[in-house]
This record gives C-alpha cells, sequence and structure tokens, in this order.
C-alpha cells in the first residue's frame, strides 16, 4: 500500500515528461523515418552473386616418396581433417593474389568505373593508392568466402550494384582458383625426375643382368646344385673308403708289430708261430713230431739215465727238428714280413691317393661354393635392381598421369553451384530498415526527451520544489493556454 502513491507518482512523472516533450519526440522520430525510407528508395541496389564449390578427397593427399628405401612400394596418404581441408580452400581463395587477377582479367574500370573519382573529403593514405589497388582493397571488402558447416563446401559470395559483373566476378574468381589450386599442387618436376630415374636403373639391370650371364658362360654353370650334390656324395663315400683304408693300415700295422719281438742288446727277436695262417702243413707237422719227440723224451727219462742211447738219440732228433722248425719258421716269417709290408706300402699308397682325391674334391666343392656366392650376389644385384626399376616405372606413370590431370585441370574441386545473376538486390532491404528507422526513431525521440529534462534546472512540479529546495509550496498557477 505504500508503494503504490510511488509508483503512481513515478509512472505521473514519465507520463508528464513524454507529454511535455511530445513535439521533440514527434520530430525526432519524423526526421529518423523519414531520412532512412529516402535513404533507401534512393540507395543505389547492391546485388549478391554466390557459388559453391565442393572440396573432394584426391591426388593432392597423396604423397609419392622419390626413395623407395623409404616406405617401400606403397604411396603416402594423408588426409587432413574436413575443417583443415576447408581453411586451406578458403585462405586461398581469399588471398590477394587470386583477386589481383580477377581484377586485372576484368579490368579496373570494368569492376569499379567510379574508381578514379576523388572523393569528397579526400584521405592521404588513399592518393598514394593506384587503381589497382584500392580495387583490391573494395574487392575484398565485398568478397566472402566461407565453408558450410559439417559438410565440404565453399560458399563464395561477391556484393556488386550490377548483377551480371557479380556473377562475372564470383565465376572469374572460382576460375583463377581452380588455376592456382593445380599449380599449388602439382608437382611437374616428378615426371622428369622419375623419367630419369628409370632411364638410369633400366641400363643398370641391363648390364647387371648381362654381367650375370657372362658369369654363367664363362664357369659352364648349367645345374649348380646337382654339381655340388654330386660333390659332396663323392667326398662322403670317399672318406668312408679313407676310413677303411687307415683302419686296414692300422690292422697290418698291429700284425707287423706283432710278428717283430722286442729288441734285444744282439738284434731282433722274432716271435715265430704268430702267422699261422701263411705256416704250411709242412711246418705243423714238424711241430707235431717236435711235441711228441718231447713227450718221448719225458718217458724214456722215467725209465732210462740221461746217457742211455734211446735218450741221446731222442734229444738229438729233437735238435734236429727244432732246427728244421727254426728254418722253416723263418722262412715263413719273412715271407708274411713281406706281404704285410707290401701290403702296407699298398695301403700307404691308396691312403695317400685318397687323400689327394679328397683334397681335389674339396678344392672343388670350395669352387663351387664360391661361384654359388657370387652367383647368389649376382642374382640378388638383378632382383634388387629389376625391383627399382619396376618401382620407379610405376611411379613414372603415376607422375604422367598426374601431370596429364593437371594439363587437363582436373583437380579435386567441383563447382557445385556456378554464379548466375541475382535476381534481387540484397541491399537496400527498404521494410527492415523502416522497422528498424521506427524502433530508432522512437528510441531517439524518448532519449532527447529525457536527456533535456535531466539538463534542465527549472522545477516544474510541486514535488520538485519539496524535493531540492525542503520547502512547502504554498500555492500553485496554473499555466493558461490559447
Amino acid at each position: 500500500m505504500n508503494n503504490e502513491p510511488d509508483t503512481q507518482g513515478t509512472l505521473r512523472d514519465l507520463l508528464h515528461i513524454l507529454f511535455k516533450h511530445q513535439a521533440k519526440i514527434i520530430a525526432i522520430f519524423l526526421t529518423v523515418v523519414v531520412t532512412v525510407t529516402i535513404g533507401s528508395f534512393l540507395m543505389s541496389p547492391v546485388y549478391e552473386a554466390s557459388s559453391k564449390i565442393l572440396v573432394k578427397f584426391g591426388r593432392e593427399n597423396v604423397f609419392m616418396p622419390t626413395n623407395p628405401a623409404a616406405s617401400g612400394n606403397s604411396p603416402l596418404l594423408f588426409d587432413p581433417s574436413r575443417e583443415e581441408r576447408i581453411n586451406s580452400e578458403v585462405e586461398i581463395l581469399k588471398g590477394r593474389n587470386l583477386i589481383e587477377k580477377v581484377v586485372g582479367k576484368l579490368g579496373v574500370t570494368t569492376i569499379y568505373p567510379d574508381i578514379d573519382k576523388k572523393s569528397l573529403i579526400p584521405r592521404p593514405s588513399s592518393q598514394k593508392l593506384s587503381p589497382l589497388d584500392k580495387a583490391t582493397l573494395i574487392f575484398e571488402k565485398k568478397l566472402t568466402v566461407e565453408g558450410v558447416k559439417k559438410s565440404d563446401i565453399i560458399d563464395i559470395k561477391f556484393q556488386h550494384q550490377d548483377p551480371v559483373m557479380a556473377a562475372q566476378v564470383v565465376n572469374k574468381l572460382i576460375d583463377a582458383f581452380l588455376e592456382h589450386h593445380l599449380t599449388v599442387y602439382q608437382q611437374t618436376e616428378k615426371y622428369s625426375f622419375f623419367d630419369d630415374q628409370v632411364n638410369l636403373l633400366e641400363k643398370k639391370l641391363k648390364d647387371s643382368e648381362k654381367e650375370l650371364e657372362t658369369f654363367r658362360q664363362q664357369n659352364n654353370i648349367s645345374s649348380l646344385q646337382e654339381q655340388k650334390t654330386l660333390l659332396l656324395k663323392q667326398i662322403s663315400d670317399l672318406e668312408v673308403e679313407l676310413a677303411k683304408t687307415r683302419g686296414e693300415i692300422s690292422e697290418n700295422e698291429g700284425k707287423m708289430q706283432a710278428m717283430m719281438g722286442h729288441p734285444t742288446e744282439t738284434g731282433t727277436e722274432f716271435k715265430m708261430g704268430q702267422e699261422t695262417e701263411l705256416n704250411p702243413y709242412a711246418i705243423s707237422s714238424i711241430r707235431t713230431r717236435l711235441s711228441d719227440l718231447k713227450l718221448r723224451e719225458q718217458e724214456l727219462l722215467g725209465k732210462y739215465t740221461e746217457e742211455s742211447v734211446l735218450i741221446v738219440n731222442t734229444r738229438e732228433e729233437i735238435k734236429k727238428a727244432q732246427e728244421l722248425l727254426t728254418r722253416e719258421e723263418r722262412i715263413y716269417h719273412d715271407k708274411a714280413v713281406t706281404t704285410i709290408t707290401h701290403t702296407l706300402n699298398a695301403l700307404r699308397s691308396k691312403e695317400s691317393s685318397q687323400q689327394h682325391h679328397l683334397a681335389t674334391y674339396q678344392e672343388e666343392l670350395n669352387k663351387v661354393n664360391n661361384v654359388e656366392l657370387k652367383l647368389k650376389e649376382l642374382d640378388r644385384t638383378v632382383r634388387l635392381n629389376e625391383d627399382n626399376y619396376q618401382l620407379y616405372v610405376k611411379n613414372m606413370e603415376e607422375a604422367r598421369i598426374s601431370n596429364a590431370m593437371d594439363i587437363q585441370k582436373i583437380a579435386n574441386i567441383s563447382v557445385t553451384e556456378p554464379a548466375l545473376p541475382p535476381i534481387k538486390p540484397v541491399k537496400p532491404k527498404k521494410l527492415l530498415n523502416i522497422i528498424l528507422s521506427i524502433i530508432l526513431g522512437g528510441v531517439s525521440g524518448i532519449g532527447v526527451a529525457f536527456s533535456f529534462e535531466y539538463f534542465s534546472h527549472s522545477f516544474n512540479t510541486s514535488e520538485d520544489v519539496k524535493k531540492h529546495l525542503g520547502l512547502p509550496v504554498l500555492a500553485s498557477i496554473p499555466e493558461i493556454k490559447g
């Protein structure tokens, strides 16, 4: 209840101010609305031509390394984010280089006929600029390039008073952009580089193949693996035979050592009876006879004395039989030694021959191994040269295709919507300007009224006297109009 008089007083004060300055408010309101309306109808219309281009993932995102060892046989694909790809193309489109190309092709005076006219208020900085620079600055202000959200499309807009010129400028800008885009991403030096490398590697491959064929002819290589297998088999068989020969030599040396007794002070003591396989039947008979005689001697010694004729005769027979046996055994012992000696000599000669053949086979095997290593090295060189040659031929073909695509102006940029002369102007927007002028005129009038009231030093109501002077009002004289 206490706030109601204050609220009524405040509202009354506001209405009082508005009615007090209603003439000013109406005058300012009408001035703003009429000025904006007349200006909107008198303003030259501005047309905006637009075009849309699509940025695709293309060969510009493929990198072909010149060094095969760096990345194998596969190209490197790099896919930047959509926003980065779009922003890159937008920056190229907004570049001063493209703008100057478009202005130069169409002509400064063709786009802006009034570019050389002097302004009413001359600027020192503008007097130093050439017509091309002035046109470029105006062009930059009227050009709008932005990417459409959540898409790979770039929207290009340009404003001009002539709708046909606006469309021509946008189309010329896109043409210049396509040419510049190809220039930026093309790599014309790649084709000549790969062409030189292919010729070099082709010569290198032919030289390595010729060297391999010459090596095969010089070493008469038909089937190296079969030759190596045959040599290994011959070496294995010869080693078995050599081991057998050495075993026979060891066996005969043992027989010889067994037949030759231990040396004595008077000479060599021969061990008789060791080579029974060489003893003839006669020696065996003599040994049997000698044994019988020794048994008979023992029997006689049991019956007779040492001087008995029988014992003496028996011992004489034993002596003769022993001498005969010794003579016969020496004869056949010497024959056995001679035979074993000849056998040992033959076996040692055989061993020497086998060792010589084994060394010869081993030397041939070493030669085959060396030839095989050299052949593998030459084969590896030929394969490496052939792989490099094939890789560079493939890269050269790709570079040739890329170069042809550059000549044909094939890129990852497509014009989805070319610019056409606009039908309706974008400026001025008469209805919107009138609505805004009404709002602006009302706000401006009310603002002026309150400003006058704020800066006024007179008392208009009894409340002002009470508020500012603190004195009571005794009487008030009404203003009589008319």
